[in-house]
Protein backbone atom coordinates (compact mmCIF):
# COMPACT_ATOMS: atom_id res chain seq x y z
CA UNK A 1 0.00 0.00 0.00
CA UNK A 2 2.87 2.32 0.82
CA UNK A 3 4.56 1.63 -2.53
CA UNK A 4 1.30 2.21 -4.40
CA UNK A 5 0.84 5.55 -2.61
CA UNK A 6 4.38 6.66 -3.41
CA UNK A 7 4.02 5.70 -7.07
CA UNK A 8 0.77 7.66 -7.31
CA UNK A 9 2.26 10.75 -5.67
CA UNK A 10 5.37 10.67 -7.83
CA UNK A 11 3.46 9.70 -10.98
CA UNK A 12 5.87 6.80 -11.29
CA UNK A 13 3.38 4.20 -12.41
CA UNK A 14 4.98 3.66 -15.79
CA UNK A 15 2.80 2.81 -18.76
CA UNK A 16 -0.81 3.32 -17.65
CA UNK A 17 -4.09 3.45 -19.55
CA UNK A 18 -7.20 4.79 -17.85
CA UNK A 19 -10.52 3.40 -19.05
CA UNK A 20 -13.85 5.01 -18.25
CA UNK A 21 -17.01 2.95 -18.46
CA UNK A 22 -20.71 3.18 -17.89
CA UNK A 23 -21.88 1.09 -14.95
CA UNK A 24 -24.10 -1.02 -17.18
CA UNK A 25 -22.32 -4.31 -17.96
CA UNK A 26 -19.04 -2.93 -16.60
CA UNK A 27 -18.22 -6.36 -15.14
CA UNK A 28 -18.19 -7.66 -18.72
CA UNK A 29 -16.52 -4.72 -20.45
CA UNK A 30 -13.61 -4.17 -18.10
CA UNK A 31 -11.92 -7.61 -18.20
CA UNK A 32 -12.08 -7.58 -22.00
CA UNK A 33 -10.74 -4.05 -22.21
CA UNK A 34 -7.88 -4.93 -19.88
CA UNK A 35 -6.90 -7.95 -21.96
CA UNK A 36 -7.19 -6.01 -25.22
CA UNK A 37 -5.02 -3.13 -24.02
CA UNK A 38 -2.38 -5.42 -22.53
CA UNK A 39 -2.12 -7.42 -25.76
CA UNK A 40 -0.90 -4.34 -27.62
CA UNK A 41 0.96 -2.85 -24.63
CA UNK A 42 2.44 -5.71 -22.57
CA UNK A 43 3.07 -4.75 -18.97
CA UNK A 44 0.70 -1.80 -19.19
CA UNK A 45 -1.30 -1.01 -16.07
CA UNK A 46 -5.02 -0.49 -16.75
CA UNK A 47 -6.97 1.73 -14.38
CA UNK A 48 -10.74 2.19 -14.35
CA UNK A 49 -13.25 4.92 -13.71
CA UNK A 50 -16.85 3.68 -13.57
CA UNK A 51 -19.60 6.26 -13.54
CA UNK A 52 -22.76 7.38 -15.27
CA UNK A 53 -22.11 7.72 -19.00
CA UNK A 54 -21.69 11.48 -19.31
CA UNK A 55 -18.88 11.68 -16.75
CA UNK A 56 -16.34 9.32 -18.42
CA UNK A 57 -16.93 11.21 -21.67
CA UNK A 58 -16.23 14.52 -19.94
CA UNK A 59 -13.08 12.98 -18.45
CA UNK A 60 -11.90 11.93 -21.93
CA UNK A 61 -12.43 15.46 -23.18
CA UNK A 62 -10.40 16.78 -20.22
CA UNK A 63 -7.65 14.26 -20.95
CA UNK A 64 -7.85 12.42 -17.61
CA UNK A 65 -9.32 9.25 -19.19
CA UNK A 66 -7.82 7.60 -22.27
CA UNK A 67 -10.82 5.60 -23.52
CA UNK A 68 -14.49 5.69 -22.50
CA UNK A 69 -17.32 3.24 -23.23
CA UNK A 70 -20.80 4.65 -22.69
CA UNK A 71 -24.48 4.73 -23.61
CA UNK A 72 -24.57 6.99 -26.67
CA UNK A 73 -27.71 9.00 -25.92
CA UNK A 74 -26.64 9.60 -22.32
CA UNK A 75 -23.78 11.88 -23.37
CA UNK A 76 -23.52 15.00 -25.50
CA UNK A 77 -20.66 13.50 -27.55
CA UNK A 78 -21.57 10.78 -30.04
CA UNK A 79 -18.16 9.10 -30.31
CA UNK A 80 -17.67 5.94 -32.37
CA UNK A 81 -20.62 3.50 -32.51
CA UNK A 82 -19.59 0.08 -31.15
CA UNK A 83 -22.89 -1.81 -31.09
CA UNK A 84 -26.08 -2.19 -29.10
CA UNK A 85 -26.28 -3.12 -25.44
CA UNK A 86 -29.05 -5.73 -24.95
CA UNK A 87 -31.58 -4.88 -22.26
CA UNK A 88 -33.84 -7.24 -20.32
CA UNK A 89 -36.36 -6.78 -17.52
CA UNK A 90 -35.14 -8.21 -14.20
CA UNK A 91 -36.92 -8.83 -10.92
CA UNK A 92 -36.81 -11.16 -7.94
CA UNK A 93 -37.83 -14.76 -8.70
CA UNK A 94 -41.62 -15.12 -8.77
CA UNK A 95 -42.28 -11.40 -9.19
CA UNK A 96 -45.31 -10.35 -11.23
CA UNK A 97 -46.70 -6.89 -11.99
CA UNK A 98 -50.05 -5.85 -10.52
CA UNK A 99 -53.09 -6.34 -12.77
CA UNK A 100 -54.01 -3.54 -15.19
CA UNK A 101 -54.80 -0.72 -15.01
CA UNK A 102 -52.37 -0.43 -12.09
CA UNK A 103 -49.07 0.98 -13.47
CA UNK A 104 -46.05 -1.31 -13.71
CA UNK A 105 -43.77 -0.54 -10.74
CA UNK A 106 -40.28 0.33 -12.00
CA UNK A 107 -36.93 0.64 -10.28
CA UNK A 108 -34.42 2.78 -12.18
CA UNK A 109 -31.44 5.08 -12.06
CA UNK A 110 -32.55 8.63 -11.27
CA UNK A 111 -32.99 11.19 -14.05
CA UNK A 112 -31.35 11.81 -16.45
CA UNK A 113 -30.95 8.17 -17.50
CA UNK A 114 -31.31 6.83 -21.04
CA UNK A 115 -32.24 3.33 -19.89
CA UNK A 116 -34.90 4.70 -17.55
CA UNK A 117 -36.39 6.61 -20.49
CA UNK A 118 -36.21 3.51 -22.66
CA UNK A 119 -38.07 1.45 -20.04
CA UNK A 120 -40.91 3.94 -19.64
CA UNK A 121 -41.21 4.59 -23.38
CA UNK A 122 -41.29 0.88 -24.26
CA UNK A 123 -44.08 0.17 -21.78
CA UNK A 124 -46.04 3.22 -22.92
CA UNK A 125 -45.75 2.14 -26.56
CA UNK A 126 -47.40 -1.15 -25.65
CA UNK A 127 -50.14 0.46 -23.60
CA UNK A 128 -48.67 -0.28 -20.17
CA UNK A 129 -48.36 2.77 -17.91
CA UNK A 130 -45.48 2.73 -15.45
CA UNK A 131 -44.56 4.40 -12.19
CA UNK A 132 -41.09 4.62 -10.68
CA UNK A 133 -41.38 3.21 -7.17
CA UNK A 134 -37.68 3.48 -6.37
CA UNK A 135 -34.66 5.15 -7.89
CA UNK A 136 -31.01 5.65 -7.03
CA UNK A 137 -28.09 7.70 -8.23
CA UNK A 138 -26.13 4.63 -9.28
CA UNK A 139 -26.78 1.11 -10.50
CA UNK A 140 -25.85 -0.55 -7.20
CA UNK A 141 -28.74 1.21 -5.49
CA UNK A 142 -31.15 0.14 -8.24
CA UNK A 143 -30.14 -3.49 -7.74
CA UNK A 144 -30.60 -3.19 -3.97
CA UNK A 145 -34.13 -1.82 -4.38
CA UNK A 146 -35.07 -4.40 -7.02
CA UNK A 147 -33.94 -7.20 -4.69
CA UNK A 148 -36.63 -6.13 -2.20
CA UNK A 149 -39.28 -7.12 -4.75
CA UNK A 150 -40.78 -3.62 -5.01
CA UNK A 151 -40.57 -3.49 -8.79
CA UNK A 152 -38.92 -4.52 -12.03
CA UNK A 153 -35.69 -3.05 -13.40
CA UNK A 154 -34.48 -2.79 -16.99
CA UNK A 155 -30.87 -3.97 -16.96
CA UNK A 156 -28.10 -4.83 -19.38
CA UNK A 157 -28.36 -8.51 -20.21
CA UNK A 158 -24.68 -9.18 -20.87
CA UNK A 159 -23.31 -12.01 -18.76
CA UNK A 160 -25.17 -13.53 -15.82
CA UNK A 161 -28.08 -11.90 -14.00
CA UNK A 162 -27.21 -9.92 -10.84
CA UNK A 163 -27.39 -11.88 -7.59
CA UNK A 164 -30.95 -12.18 -6.34
CA UNK A 165 -32.55 -11.19 -9.63
CA UNK A 166 -33.70 -13.13 -12.67
CA UNK A 167 -34.87 -12.13 -16.16
CA UNK A 168 -38.60 -11.42 -16.32
CA UNK A 169 -40.27 -12.18 -19.67
CA UNK A 170 -43.80 -10.96 -18.92
CA UNK A 171 -43.24 -7.43 -20.27
CA UNK A 172 -42.64 -6.13 -23.78
CA UNK A 173 -39.11 -6.75 -25.07
CA UNK A 174 -36.78 -3.77 -25.34
CA UNK A 175 -34.50 -3.07 -28.29
CA UNK A 176 -30.75 -2.81 -27.55
CA UNK A 177 -29.54 0.67 -26.68
CA UNK A 178 -26.68 2.09 -28.79
CA UNK A 179 -23.21 2.21 -27.25
CA UNK A 180 -20.26 4.39 -28.22
CA UNK A 181 -16.58 4.60 -27.43
CA UNK A 182 -14.39 7.69 -27.34
CA UNK A 183 -10.62 8.12 -27.10
CA UNK A 184 -8.86 11.24 -25.92
CA UNK A 185 -7.03 13.31 -28.56
CA UNK A 186 -3.51 11.98 -28.99
CA UNK A 187 -4.27 8.53 -27.58
CA UNK A 188 -2.21 5.66 -28.99
CA UNK A 189 -4.08 4.45 -32.14
CA UNK A 190 -3.27 0.78 -31.54
CA UNK A 191 -4.60 0.97 -27.99
CA UNK A 192 -7.73 2.76 -29.14
CA UNK A 193 -8.47 0.23 -31.87
CA UNK A 194 -7.86 -2.71 -29.52
CA UNK A 195 -10.25 -1.26 -26.94
CA UNK A 196 -12.96 -0.42 -29.48
CA UNK A 197 -12.69 -3.88 -31.07
CA UNK A 198 -13.02 -5.60 -27.69
CA UNK A 199 -16.31 -3.79 -27.02
CA UNK A 200 -17.65 -4.53 -30.50
CA UNK A 201 -16.80 -8.21 -30.12
CA UNK A 202 -18.59 -8.46 -26.76
CA UNK A 203 -21.72 -6.77 -28.07
CA UNK A 204 -21.79 -8.93 -31.20
CA UNK A 205 -21.85 -12.04 -29.00
CA UNK A 206 -25.06 -10.95 -27.29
Amino acid sequence: MHDEAVRALLDAEGDTVTVGSTEHAADQFLPRLTAAVQRVRPGCRVRFRIDRSARPVEAVERGSVDVAVYVTEAAATEGTPVGGLPLTWHAVPGWAPPPAPVPVPLVAVERPCAIRRRAIATLATHGAPATVVGDAGYLAGVLDIARTGQGVALLASVGTAPDGLTPYEGLSPVTPIPMSALARPGADPATTEAAFSAVRELLRQE
